[in-house]
């Protein structure tokens, strides 16, 4: 399909649903809402897929904190902090890097209208605030914004921070023209960025995309977009993302080695990347060096020999294959076998590329724990700079998959890819076409087969079905509020958080001033001793793995008890309904349609599965952090003989790890009370949704029930009229359904 194509296509749709909106019948404006939203995606995603068919456009693409900025930093800025990292959903930009002849950032702001839709968010954020503050005064700020959280979507906690975060001059942006400005080299770009898309940058709240243009040889006859993370919470940044997903080529999907190819990546990858006809797909295991550190920590922990680098990337990369064919079978099958599979380590490039003296605090740790784990390929700079290049691995993605997968093949990329998007988006379209059709069809069906007396049939058994269900609403209703305490007081049994009962410790050497024999006399001195400390990364490491791991067995836990309480509730009430069903025994009843008012009735109690605890998380795991990092000191030994001093430090350790110990016992104290009162806290909500729908549960769905009759009753009363409207919105909707066969 060309553009002529694409714009004869659309034009044809558009005079359908011109037709369509000229119709006056109730409940067709949904529908055509609907085939507007979707011919408008179609339109402006195969426009620009037309429009660029000689430009290979490939996606950065990957959850927020998965490596993304860092991968394109060292792919095209020799591994300098170019691309600010985004820390919060504010920050995470799109991001288009294109080749051009002279080197130009520019800037897109928001609109009035995405803005907004901020401003609306935000009221509504103030508004759950107060009710708050009011409902907890005098409660410390952790609990409220705990609270807080679980009574706002991330969505507007997002469109909170943004508009929290803009000054009076960043306003002045909002809607504006795009800012362009020239920059002379990376120095010159990083400065300028900063200012826009930084943490802290003055416009960062109101920058919507950003677009460099580079003189680079490397960028000729491609575009490289940096995408936000893959649930990005600023609807019109998500949608933006969207459109370009449709119109891409290729993809880098970066996945955290700590956690590859969990549900949200597998999610991404069928559903926005297969879904988009993209089958140019590079998987990389992102933050290897990460991956790599566990391991060792683990083996040092378990007292077991170090392993060799070499044998420990090969080890890890058979576990990232193995993984990829154990989810084989829920991969879109279009992508399947096509693949492509390898690792890179963001921060191991900027290690490798940059002088020790310049290697910030992270990267200083991140040397020093590889020293520790792998020594023999970590021992001098030089080494640990040669190692840490091979674990980047950023020359081999640049030749296997930028230049030899990607641009050699660019051709018959770009054609295969037009020709799945407008097989996929048409497949999409008729379907959505053929849903709406269908649904008016057998309204149609049901207007010339039905009679008044039947609806009022229809009515009256609904009425007996919903009075007899009614008990048996309550008593499931009951049994649910009763069972609760205690199906939670098992949970609490069933967890339990992992106890550190030694510290672990390694070897250092230390100077210690204290009194040495000189000639029958004490006199003070130093003596080089080796004595133990303690090994903070592992401490450290070993408290966040046992906090995580409680809180997710929490999660795991309370998931499991209101889908199986969701699942006995429905069965429950469909067997009722299947009774009644036996019982008056008249084929006017239709039991599909009742079963699924009580499937979308009881979504409910969907809001009350997960648990509110990511912050708790995080702010355990920062209190672990500081307790690990908690060093031994040794003092108080200048007096001591020398003979005396070992046994001396030996206590004063084990008096140090005793403190560590307590601390962590405070820890676990703190998060066990913390989870219990976020649990009752949801347990309370739940027992308040049940009452209320033990309360008007058959009533609100008679009512609805009731609202479907009427309707039919209503176009029963004018029948000849509305079939009329009907025959002309089916035959819209086929003449539309014939144009995307």
């Amino acid at each position: 399909m060309d553009r002529n194509q694409l714009l004869n296509l659309i034009q044809k749709s558009e005079t359908q649903l011109a037709q369509l909106k000229r119709i006056d019948y109730d409940g067709l404006k949904g529908a055509v809402t609907e085939l507007e939203s979707v011919f408008k995606e179609f339109k402006e995603s195969g426009e620009e897929l037309l429009s660029e068919n000689n430009v290979l456009q490939i996606g950065i693409v990957g959850q927020v904190k998965a490596g993304k900025s860092s991968f394109l930093n060292s792919l095209f800025f020799n591994g300098e902090d170019v691309l600010p990292k985004a820390s919060t959903p504010m920050t995470a930009g799109l991001t288009i890097l294109e080749y051009s002849e002279k080197n130009v950032f520019e800037v897109e702001y928001f609109n009035e209208k995405d803005w907004e839709i901020f401003v609306n968010q935000d009221e509504e954020y103030k508004k759950r605030e107060q009710e708050v503050r009011t409902e907890n005064q005098g409660a410390p700020e952790s609990v409220i914004k705990k609270e807080l959280e679980s009574r706002t979507s991330e969505k507007v906690r997002s469109a909170h921070e943004m508009v929290s975060a803009c000054s009076s001059k960043a306003q002045q942006k909002i809607g504006s023209r795009n800012d362009s400005k020239e920059f002379y080299d990376i120095d010159d770009l990083q400065n300028v960025l900063e200012q826009y898309v930084g943490a802290n940058g003055e416009y960062t709240s109101v920058v919507k995309s950003l677009y460099i243009k580079m003189n680079d040889e490397r960028l000729k006859g491609m575009k490289i977009v940096d995408t936000p993370g893959v649930n990005d919470p600023v609807v019109s940044r998500e949608n933006r993302t969207r459109t370009f997903l449709h119109s891409c080529h290729g993809v880098f999907l970066l996945s955290a080695s700590t956690d590859f190819l969990g549900s949200g990546d597998v999610g991404f990858l069928n559903n926005r990347i297969g879904g988009s006809g993209i089958g140019a797909v590079v998987l990389l295991a992102s933050k290897f060096d990460s991956v790599l550190q566990d391991i060792g920590a683990e083996r040092e922990m378990k007292q077991e020999p170090r392993g060799d680098l070499v044998d420990t990337v090969e080890m890890q990369t058979k576990k990232f294959k193995k993984r990829l064919r154990e989810l084989s079978d829920t991969i879109d099958e279009k992508l399947r076998g096509r693949l492509k599979l390898d690792t890179t380590a963001g921060i191991g490039y900027s290690i490798a590329r940059k002088p020790s003296s310049k290697w910030d605090n992270v990267e200083k740790q991140v040397v020093q724990q590889m020293k520790r784990y792998y020594p023999d390929y970590f021992s001098t700079e030089a080494n640990a700079k040669e190692s840490f290049e091979g674990l980047a691995n950023i020359a081999e993605i640049r030749e296997s998959y930028l230049e030899r997968l990607f641009m050699e093949n660019k051709e018959s990329i770009i054609e295969e890819k037009v020709k799945e998007f407008f097989a996929k988006n048409k497949e999409n379209i008729s379907s959505s076409i053929e849903r709406i059709l269908t649904g008016y069809k057998n309204r149609q069906e049901e207007l010339n087969k039905t009679s008044i007396a039947e609806i009022k049939r229809q009515k009256e058994m609904q009425r007996k079905l919903f009075d007899e269900l009614k008990d048996t609403f309550k008593n499931v209703f009951n049994q649910f509020a009763r069972n609760l305490n205690g199906n939670v007081t098992s949970i609490a049994n069933r967890v339990r958080f992992n106890d550190i009962r030694t510290i672990p410790t390694e070897s250092i050497d230390v100077s210690i001033t204290c009194k040495r024999p000189w000639y029958k006399k004490w006199l003070s001195g130093s003596v080089d001793l080796d004595i133990e400390q303690v090994n903070t990364f592992e401490l450290g490491h070993q408290i966040r793995k046992s906090v995580a791991e409680y809180a997710e067995a929490w999660n795991t836990e309370w998931r499991k008890l209101f889908d199986e309480t969701r699942k006995e509730m429905a069965e429950k009430l469909n067997r009722e309904i299947s009774e009644f069903e036996k019982k008056i025994m008249s084929t006017a009843f239709k039991d599909s349609y009742y079963r699924n008012l009580i499937d979308r009735a009881l979504d409910v109690l969907r809001n009350s599965r997960e648990l509110a605890i990511g912050d708790i998380i995080d702010a355990y795991q920062r209190r672990g952090d500081d307790i690990a990092n908690r060093q031994f000191t040794p003092s108080g030994t200048e007096d001591l003989k020398e003979e005396r001093v070992r046994s001396y430090l030996a206590q004063q350790l084990r008096d140090h790890n005793a403190g560590l110990i307590n601390a962590f016992r405070n820890l676990a104290d703190g998060i066990k009370e913390d989870i219990k009162q976020e649990v009752n806290k949801k347990c309370d909500e739940a027992v308040r949704v049940i009452e209320d729908m033990k309360k008007n549960f058959a009533e609100k769905l008679k009512k609805e029930g009731d609202a479907y009759l009427d309707a039919l009753e209503k176009d029963m009363a004018d029948k000849v009229a509305v079939s009329k409207k009907m025959d002309d919105i089916v035959n819209c909707v086929s003449e539309l359904s014939t144009l995307y066969r």
